[in-house]
């Protein structure tokens, strides 16, 4: 007994040739979906270029608070 799949054979499976009108080519992504694309991926890339930025500051030491001169004693 032959094995059975529920799943139909692909056109890359079968023996058959492929559709001459090229149905099988994909036509690619609207202008819109490909700006919306990129509008994420800058928007991710910002986000995390913005929350390393603060290790990557250089920070001056906090000035030391200059102690008043000693007094000569008499």
């Amino acid at each position: 007994m032959a094995p059975h799949s529920k799943f139909p054979k692909s056109a890359a499976q079968s023996n058959e040739p492929l559709d001459p009108d090229g149905w099988d080519k994909d036509p690619g992504r609207p202008l819109g979906l490909r700006l919306l694309a990129l509008l994420g991926a800058l928007s991710f890339l910002a986000l995390g270029v913005s929350s390393l930025l603060p290790t990557l500051q250089r920070t001056e030491p906090a000035p030391q608070p200059k102690e008043p001169a000693a007094k000569p004693s008499a």
